[in-house]
Order: structure tokens, then sequence, then C-alpha cells
């Protein structure tokens, strides 16, 4: 069963990547308007027939998208918000929220809302028979779920045993030559069984960042950021290792908005 949606996103880049994951995922889901602000919006909202779901982001070029909500009703509709912040979470309760993702969003945890959402037509026909705490107390516990949860040790294999490795100890995780090696802040290097894809899944997307195929950063690692020819960027770390990080110019932009926040 089709069904139509929107996205309101004010950075291009992010609502273009949204969309083609979208339609990717879910092809039933069909994006019928991408929106960049509360005005534009409420506006669209107003004139058009309503969309069973909204992808949106929560600040906005113009304002928070909770001004939305006082000037259009969304009780009818599932939201799906996709945000840099996570002190947003409690507001995001008061409303048909079915998720609440940190960017960049992942492929998987956009699938995750689909699979557990089930048939969306059902669930919303569903949430809108709820009412009072009961609906409340749902929608909590839908977002819940959905909410990844984060790695926070990793096992390392050893000659003789096993050793414990804290991710916040992690200033850097680099493959080379197919092996994934852990980079410490103390200079210390380790081999671990990961794959750069499952690490990225895994780890708190607001201290680590995938920069290219061969990298991934950690926050607290990143000493000073270069322009570089090409709209690229480069890292310097405040490592012992003196590793130089390329930022490709399709991720610049998202790397400086996960930075700056």
């Amino acid at each position: 069963m089709k069904f139509n949606a929107i996205i309101v996103e004010d950075e291009p880049l992010l609502a273009r990547m949204l969309r083609r994951m979208i339609e990717e995922i879910n092809p039933d889901c069909q994006i019928v308007a991408e929106l960049t602000g509360v005005e534009d919006t409420v506006a669209w909202l107003n004139a058009n027939p309503e969309p069973c779901l909204i992808f949106m982001d929560i600040q906005l070029s113009d304002g928070i998208c909770f001004s939305i909500f006082d000037a259009v009703d969304v009780s009818n509709k599932g939201i799906v918000f996709t945000t840099a912040y996570d002190e947003y979470v409690m507001n995001a309760f008061e409303y048909n929220s079915l998720a609440y993702l940190l960017k960049p969003v992942k492929p998987d945890d956009l699938r995750k809302v689909f699979d557990k959402i089930g048939n969306i037509a059902g669930t919303f026909e569903a949430f809108n028979q709820l009412n009072g705490q009961k609906k409340y107390g749902e929608l909590a516990r839908l977002i819940e779920q959905m909410r990844p949860r984060y790695r926070k040790r990793i096992m390392v294999t050893k000659v003789d045993g096993y050793v414990q490795l804290a991710v916040d100890d992690v200033a850097f995780f680099k493959v080379d030559e197919k092996v994934t090696l852990a980079y410490t802040f103390t200079g210390k290097v380790h081999a671990i069984d990961f794959s750069l894809e499952k690490l990225e899944e895994e780890l708190y997307s607001d201290s680590f960042f995938r920069a290219n195929r061969q990298y991934i950063v950690n926050i607290e690692a990143i000493k000073q950021i270069e322009n570089y020819f090409g709209g690229k960027l480069i890292l310097k770390l405040n490592t012992i290792a003196a590793e130089k990080i390329i930022v490709s110019r399709k991720k610049a932009n998202i790397f400086k908005k996960w930075l700056d926040r």
C-alpha cells in the first residue's frame, strides 16, 4: 500500500540523501514535497492533502519545528524526527512521533523504523484510536525501542587472552590492508575484529565520525581542520600517531554540521 510523506529539512544535501534512503528502503513511501522551514511547511500543509508521514528536522531555517504544530493539526500524522540534537526527545513525545533519529541518519536506523512500524497505515489508525496517557506511553515505548544502543567497549583478542578496550580511549579507527586497527590516545594500536561499517553502526554518532572509507575519528582527537582542494577538508589530530585524515567534498558539509553542535 502506497502512502505519501514529506521531508522538512533545511539542508538540501541531507534532504536529498534522506529521500534516496527512503526510496530505496521503502518504495511505497512516496515523497511528495521537500520543505525547509516553519513558514513554508505550514503553508504547504494548509494547501495540500495531508501526508501520512513527516520526516522532520527540529531546528529549521526559520525556527524550531514545534512551531508548526501550533499552527496545524498533526494528530493524524506520523512524525519521524531527524535531528543533530538529542535534547528534544521529550518534546517529541507530545506528538505522533514514531522515531527520533540522530543525524547523520543511517540506512539501518531508517530501515528499523519501517520494520518496527510494520504496516504504517494500520499503525497510524491504531495510534489515532489511542488517547491520553496510553497514547503517550505507547509512543514513548516505541521511541525508546527504536533508539540505538551504543557500544562502550571492545574485546580485543591477544595471544594469551583478551583485553577490554574502552571506545572513549580510541582516537581513531583505521583500515590497513583489510585489517581494522584501533589507535588509542596513548599511542597503543590494537587489531580488532570489526569492519568500519559495523563500528559505524554501533559507535555513538555524536563522538565518532566516518570521515572516509579508511577512517572513523573521535571528535576528541581532532586538533585542527584545514580546507583542502576540491572542497575537501584535512583533519589534523592531537595524537601520537601523525595522521592526517581527508574528509571528502561530499561529506564536508555534513562533517561541519556534526562538529558544530
